[in-house]
């Protein structure tokens, strides 16, 4: 299925304005039956995540471990000062997950965390193959049953696990790919996923369209509308919040509710002396309501950061806005010490509803 155009609108510089037109067409409705490659990637998650899904919550450490140059406590620090590892769950998993798993930001090529109707769970990339997974899941006492491993969590607690209930479960979807979650029906509704038995968030052209996107950045949340619309909320830090945040919007437009929200962090090179990249992607109905919307919300770029301290150029400087088909875009460079828009904490106004 072929979507639409892309059209661009640079910030001036230095007294100049480009704009930058560029024909461009997506791939839409995947057939999640087809086999991932053993190296499958960030681009291959969403063929496995179910289509209803609330939210997925990325980290490509195989990236972040090329673009940083660091490995061990030094990838986790430097990943963690710049915001790139605020969405991992493996960060904070502990020593007996890293240790007895082999499953750590120094080792998965890629972590998902997934919310869904059925409940979470976390879509992990291995490092080793099935087999020498299979090994370690017995060394530590999981035990097999059909075709998922479940451990006692007094067994995890012992070892330190912070969040024991997320590698309770967990299931081998073949070609280096796993799912650990806390509810055997997350599992099972994966694995039906990866078969091919129902539909994946990759069948949904709109959000393939966005996550085609989120895969060329390196940390990355995706959010369904409703689950976007309440993160960003600024009713949820307060009347006084609110109201600022209502005087702002009257004078840039109307906020158009949108399907889909990506926020989402790119690290520059070391020693490229750049920023790093951050994106905001908003999915539509149709393009001409993106493009208005990349219109209204680039006009929220700027000044106050409402619910936040100092200016919004102070975190983020948007350097262009524009359209991807359907999807509003919005690309800025993120500022030495800016605030922590992956922690969800505080409004977002630009992604708001």
């Amino acid at each position: 299925m072929t979507v639409g155009a892309r059209s661009w609108v640079t910030r001036p510089v230095a007294g100049l304005v480009a704009v930058v037109v560029v024909a461009g067409s997506v791939a839409a409705g995947v057939v999640a039956a087809e086999r991932l490659t053993p190296d499958a990637g960030v681009a291959d998650v969403a063929r496995l995540a179910p289509a209803d899904v609330a939210s997925i919550d990325v980290t490509d450490w195989s990236a972040l471990r090329e673009h940083l140059g660091a490995r061990d406590d030094d990838l986790v620090e430097q990943a963690s000062a710049r915001d790139l590892a605020t969405r991992s769950t493996l960060v904070s998993s502990g020593e007996v997950v890293a240790d007895s798993l082999g499953w750590s930001p120094a080792t998965v090529r890629w972590e998902a965390f997934v919310q869904t109707t059925a409940g979470s769970g976390l879509l992990l990339g291995l490092p080793e193959s099935d087999g020498a997974t299979r090994e370690r899941m017995r060394d530590l006492g999981y035990v097999q049953d059909g075709d998922d491993w479940t451990i006692e969590l007094t067994d995890l607690r012992a070892g330190g696990v912070s969040t024991p209930e997320t590698f309770q479960h967990v299931r081998l979807l073949g070609d280096g790919v796993a799912v650990a979650s806390s509810d055997v029906e997350v599992l099972e509704r994966v694995g039906d996923v990866a078969d091919g038995n129902v539909p994946s968030l990759a069948d949904d052209p709109t959000a393939a369209r966005i996550w085609a996107r989120a895969a060329d950045l390196d940390a990355f949340a995706l959010q369904s509308g409703t689950a976007g619309c309440a993160s960003t909320d600024p009713a949820e830090t307060g009347p006084d919040v609110a109201a600022q945040a209502a005087v702002a919007v009257e004078g840039a437009g109307v906020l158009q509710r949108y399907r889909w929200l990506l926020r989402g962090l790119g690290a520059a090179d070391p020693g490229a002396g750049a920023e790093d990249d951050f994106e905001v992607a908003l999915a539509y109905g149709s393009g001409p309501v993106a493009a208005d919307q990349a219109e209204v919300r680039s006009r929220l770029a700027t000044g106050p950061f409402i619910g936040q301290t100092g200016t919004v150029e102070d975190s983020i400087v948007l350097t262009r806005h524009g359209v991807d088909g359907a999807v509003a875009v919005l690309e800025f460079d993120r500022q030495d010490g800016a605030a922590s828009l992956m922690s969800f904490i505080g409004p977002l106004v630009l992604a708001s509803c």
